[in-house]
């Protein structure tokens, strides 16, 4: 596959006290050094436990995107040949409940990862093994054959994982990235990419950030947060506007 133009925007953060904002423009993708990467994009509330995790409000948002963006993201990636990597919690026998970061899970998220992120078909020496709680991937967006599945236990898609290794080995310099949730999850994973010398592009309407009570219905910080990546990470596109580029 040639070369695909794609309509980018991202914010400009100066000068300080009249910032320019938005720009757009158009770039050239190479599909050779391009792949989708999907962040944490299973759904959470499928079980009671999980359910009381997840704000209605939120949740019904999620929906509409695994069904408006992210399938027919996911399904023209596949038709172009597209890597699409999923980058996923998960739960490693590596004594999470000791660190701080698994205090702060416990304490201000209110799950245990040991238990929550726990997979039905893992090796039990390496995994906690059992019943899912949390980690339930939509049907319509499972990975299938060929697609590439990363197991993380940190907010970052890179720390200790192989994903870098997966990408270098790919030959991919650019990575269109999508998933739950943004500013934590996707926006820790998409600083570490830029740290590395990857090329990123937030697909702006497939994510949602988490939200304040006060504040979800008109997600106002998944707003901030796209405009923050947008101004100090990378630009956006819309899954529309990937779809269009890769089909013209």
């Amino acid at each position: 596959m040639k070369p695909f133009a794609l309509p980018i925007r991202y914010h400009r953060f100066y000068p300080g006290d009249a910032p320019l904002g938005f720009f757009q423009q158009t770039i050239p993708i190479d599909p050779a050094s391009t792949a989708l990467l999907l962040v944490d994009v299973y759904h959470a509330a499928e079980t009671p436990q999980g359910k009381e995790l997840v704000n209605t409000h939120w949740n019904q948002a999620f929906w509409k995107i695994i069904d408006q963006c992210l399938v027919p993201l996911v399904a023209c990636a596949r038709t172009v040949k597209l890597p699409v990597i999923y980058v996923s919690n998960s739960s490693p026998r590596v004594e999470i409940n000791s660190s701080p970061f698994g205090r702060r899970l416990n304490q201000s998220l209110g799950f245990d990862p040991t238990i929550d992120f726990r997979e039905p078909d893992v090796n039990s020496f390496e995994f906690d093994k059992g019943d899912p709680i949390q980690l339930f991937i939509p049907p319509q967006i499972i990975p299938q054959t060929g697609d590439y599945f990363i197991r993380k236990h940190t907010y970052n898609g890179f720390f200790e994982t192989r994903l870098d290794s997966l990408l270098r080995n790919l030959g991919v310099k650019n990575l269109v990235c999508a998933g739950f949730s943004e500013d934590v999850c996707v926006l820790l994973t998409l600083a570490s990419a830029v740290f590395l010398g990857y090329n990123t592009i937030l697909v702006r309407d497939g994510t949602l950030a988490t939200e304040l009570p006060d504040e979800v219905e008109d997600f106002k910080h998944t707003h901030r947060t796209t405009i923050w990546i947008e101004s100090f990470l990378g630009p956006s596109c819309t899954s529309q506007d990937f779809i269009r580029a890769v089909n013209l």
